[in-house]
């Protein structure tokens, strides 16, 4: 695989390390709020050297996610506001980046909806869809028609077996049965890169397949998703950036894949399967990438 962690040369800035924008978090006026959602995938990100992320999340999320993430520029939204006004900040948000991310905990709201439909519309750099978003596609497929040809080759889905039920119209037991098949039909039908999530999670781009081997049984708890969204989101923004070109949208997908199962073994060694837990991993990102890449952070 491409090596995505050599070592930085020395006058890098952070525009160089790329500006990830992540549509994640929802609030429901009734006091339920999905923030958490919204910090895993961007802490992820940062710790996976992101050099700017800015996180578009409802207001009321902002008291927490400023302290969780100090790093982050926020823009924020609020649900009585009319859609026009929010999407088009949106859509200037989008203009200035370099990869996008949404979906984690964004919630099935009209507003939500229309996030999402703006998102499809107006990107034209890397774009991870994961969660809510998924879902919101799986509701109206009228929604990939967003996507053109160019856009859809750097596109992302990382959908689990249920969200990934509901795109395809598969039964979930038909889908374990074969996920490499499944995630190689859709990426070949919709022209995307599909990561299916499973033990082994299986990716493809319709054309290659890869497994991958690291990860555990005790990552199956909440918000792995969004450290593994934060993670691949990251090395889109930085590929972007360099202008490597979106024939590589399938080699960050898998490198990101794997570091985040590696960080997920780190975690199961120091605390066993049953104590891994999404923020204990989101520690592990920084060991990981020491361990596994050293070769590859040497001159």
């Amino acid at each position: 695989m491409k090596n995505l962690f050599s070592r930085l040369p020395d006058r890098t800035n952070k525009g160089d390390m790329g500006r990830l924008l992540v549509l994640c978090g929802s609030y429901d006026p009734k006091g339920a709020s999905m923030c958490g959602a919204a910090y895993f995938c961007a802490a992820a990100a940062y710790r996976t050297g992101a050099g700017i992320v800015e996180i578009f999340t409802p207001r009321e999320n902002y008291p927490a996610l400023a302290t969780l993430v100090p790093e982050a520029i926020f823009s924020l939204y609020g649900y009585e506001e009319e859609t026009c006004a929010v999407t088009a900040r949106l859509a200037e948000a989008i203009s200035h980046s370099d990869a996008v991310v949404i979906g984690c905990g964004l919630g099935k709201s009209e507003l939500a909806r229309a996030l999402v439909k703006v998102t499809l519309s107006r990107t034209t750099c890397p774009l991870l869809i994961d969660a809510d978003a998924l879902n919101i596609i799986s509701e109206d497929e009228g929604l990939w028609s967003l996507l053109d040809e160019k856009q859809r080759a750097q596109t992302v889905i990382t959908p689990h077996p249920g969200e990934m039920s509901r795109l395809c119209g598969e039964p979930i037991g038909e889908i374990l049965s074969d996920t490499s098949k499944c995630a190689k039909s859709f990426a070949k039908k919709h022209g995307v890169v599909c990561l299916l999530k499973d033990h082994h999670t299986a990716i493809s781009d319709g054309e290659r397949l890869y497994l991958n081997q690291s990860g555990n049984a005790g990552m199956a708890s909440a918000g792995m998703g969004d450290l593994l969204a934060g993670i691949i989101g990251a090395l889109l923004a930085r590929e972007s950036k360099n202008n490597f070109g979106i024939s590589d949208v399938f080699e960050c997908t898998a490198v990101g894949a794997h570091l985040h199962g590696l960080a997920g073994d780190l975690a199961a060694e120091k605390y066993g399967e049953y104590s891994v837990t999404a923020s204990v991993v989101l520690s592990e990102i920084p060991a990981a990438i020491m361990r596994n890449f050293s070769n590859n952070t040497q001159n």
